[in-house]
Formats: C-alpha cells, sequence, structure tokens
C-alpha cells in the first residue's frame, strides 16, 4: 500500500504543479514585458500630469473670459448697429428737411420783389445857386450783375443846352 499512496502522491503533486501551470503560465507567457516604474519617474509624471491640468485649467479660465468678452462685443455691435440705423434715419430726416427748406426758400425768394430793380429810372431838377429850378433830366439805368449803367439826358432851358451822360452806378 505504500506504493500506492506514493504513486497518488507523485500523481497529486503533478495535478497540482499542471494546475498552477494552467494558471499562471498563460499570464505570463501571453503578457508583455512588464516595466517597472521607477519612484523618480513616477514623480516626474505626476508633476508633468499636475503642470497639465494647471494650463487645464488656467486654459478654461481664458475660454470663459473669451466667452465673456464674445457676448459683450456682440452686445456692442447690436447696440452700434442699432445707433447706426438710427443715425442713418436722423441723417436722412435732416436731408429731407434741409431739401425742404432749400425750395421754401426758393419759391420765397421767387414771391418776392428783387431788392434791386432791373431798371432804374431817375427824374431831376437842375437848381442853380438862388434856388430856381432851371432845367430837367431824366435817365434810365439796368442793372448788369451787383452794378448799373445807363444814360440820362437834360435840358437847361435856362442857357437853352441839352445834354447827354453815359452813367454807371455801383
Amino acid at each position: 500500500m505504500k506504493k500506492s499512496k506514493v504513486g497518488h502522491l507523485i500523481i497529486a503533486s503533478l495535478l497540482v504543479w499542471v494546475l498552477v501551470q494552467f494558471f499562471f503560465l498563460p499570464a505570463t507567457c501571453s503578457a508583455e514585458p512588464a516595466y517597472m516604474i521607477t519612484e523618480s519617474e513616477l514623480v516626474t509624471l505626476e508633476q508633468n500630469s499636475n503642470r497639465q491640468l494647471a494650463i487645464s485649467s488656467q486654459l478654461a479660465v481664458e475660454l470663459q473670459t473669451a466667452r465673456e468678452q464674445l457676448i459683450v462685443s456682440d452686445q456692442e455691435l447690436t447696440e452700434a448697429k442699432l445707433q447706426k440705423e438710427l443715425l442713418q434715419k436722423q441723417l436722412t430726416d435732416v436731408l429731407n428737411s434741409s431739401k425742404k427748406q432749400e425750395n421754401l426758400q426758393k419759391e420765397i425768394l421767387k414771391s418776392l420783389p428783387p431788392s434791386a430793380p432791373r431798371v432804374l429810372r431817375e427824374i431831376g431838377a437842375k437848381i442853380n445857386v438862388d434856388h430856381y429850378v432851371t432845367g430837367i433830366s431824366y435817365g434810365v439805368s439796368r442793372r448788369i450783375g451787383s452794378k448799373y449803367i445807363g444814360f440820362r439826358g437834360e435840358y437847361d432851358w435856362q442857357d437853352k443846352k441839352t445834354g447827354v451822360w453815359v452813367t454807371y452806378a455801383y
């Protein structure tokens, strides 16, 4: 019986060995070679991760600031567009009012008599030193621009003389 106990013991140990190999061998054989991270590499990875988190937080803050600025810019743009439309409307109103005033002024100018007549007629009396009327004159002048050019004729009945004058008034 001793032989059978030894045989069973050999078979049992072989079976345990096979089972151990079955569970652990595929894991070690099929796994890629493991790399052991050193403590300094772990510290470097942690520092890099912390830097990336800080950069990510800073970028999130900058993104939020940019979004807020975009909202403000959109509001200012909307206000500027409204102000532009208002100014354009006011400009159109002023131009229309100016045209109306100009037309009204033209109508008023047409209805008013000219301030300086186109033709001036004059009648004059020649007086001597003793305040006696000794002659008479008559003249006609035409406006050319802002000046008058004309003729005047006179007769002196005391001296029995006539005269003709060319006149220029400015």
